[in-house]
């Protein structure tokens, strides 16, 4: 994901409009309650911004994360409804044309792909097999944490799922450790020799398939570096990338849903 470019920010102020210092029809109590009901921690009037109220909003856009240009420009997406364009063309009281309200509409289309492109995709997949609540409950935050605050703070919560769900498999197949405290890689390791649906003799035209599947455990190796080491899991100024958060997030869950099918009792 990138931040907004320079012209996409024009776009949006172009479609919230505002003559000289004005934006929209925000008053400086409607933008503070603004950043408010979006539950952004912004004070659209504090020390950190100068200006009109149209330059304080504009300086916060440009300079916030991906995720939270997101959840502004969804927060003016909701306050100008189609409907008030609508009510502008019908107004006596101001000059707004057809040609106007035309405009407002393609703004309006470009800014939906503009929320769109700023939160990138994760995967997205039906209820798992084997229901666990830990594992419901942990991706549930996740996802919450990935719209409301960063992908990157959304890593320790899906390695915590992952963790979880492959001891707790191994549990019910009777896969036992010598120790709590086994690494992610290790249980998948023992899983994959030990677990009757994997322990199955393989077809040479599935070697390709198979050597993939081997490549899991270097995965869930390097996932759980990431969470000791670069993510909000233990204290560290070197924080993952967004794009690169998403990309792990999307392979493991990939994974854990993988091996949901592979581990189905049929």
């Amino acid at each position: 994901m990138t931040k907004l470019k320079r012209m996409d920010i024009q776009k949006i102020m172009t479609f919230i409009g505002g003559e000289g210092g004005y934006l929209g029809d925000f008053t400086y109590r409607k933008l503070e309650q603004f950043y408010i009901d979006n539950e952004l921690d912004i004070e659209p009037f504090g020390e950190s911004y100068f200006g009109t109220a149209k330059n304080r909003f504009e300086k916060i856009l440009t300079e916030s994360e991906v995720n939270v240009q997101a959840k502004i420009i969804q927060g003016i997406l909701e306050r100008y409804p189609t409907s008030y364009f609508e009510d502008q063309l019908e107004s006596s009281y101001i000059t707004f044309s057809e040609r106007d309200f035309k405009k407002k509409e393609e703004l309006r289309e470009i800014l939906i792909q503009l929320v769109d492109m700023l939160k990138g995709e994760i995967f997205e997949f039906d209820n798992l097999k084997h229901d666990k609540e830990f594992v419901r409950s942990t991706l549930e935050q996740a996802k919450t944490l990935i719209t409301n605050h960063s992908y990157s703070t959304a890593v320790d919560r899906t390695h915590s799922a992952i963790h979880y769900y492959l001891k707790d498999l191994c549990k019910e197949e009777g896969i036992t450790f010598d120790s709590e405290l086994v690494k992610i890689q290790d249980v998948w390791s023992k899983m994959k020799t030990d677990h009757p649906n994997f322990n199955v003799d393989v077809k040479d035209s599935q070697k390709p398939i198979n050597q993939t599947v081997n490549a899991i455990s270097k995965f869930l190796e390097n996932i759980n570096d990431v969470r000791n080491k670069y993510v909000y899991a233990h204290p560290t100024d070197d924080i993952l990338g967004e794009n690169e958060a998403r990309f792990v997030i999307n392979i493991a869950y990939a994974i854990l849903f993988y091996i949901d099918g592979k581990t189905q009792k049929l």
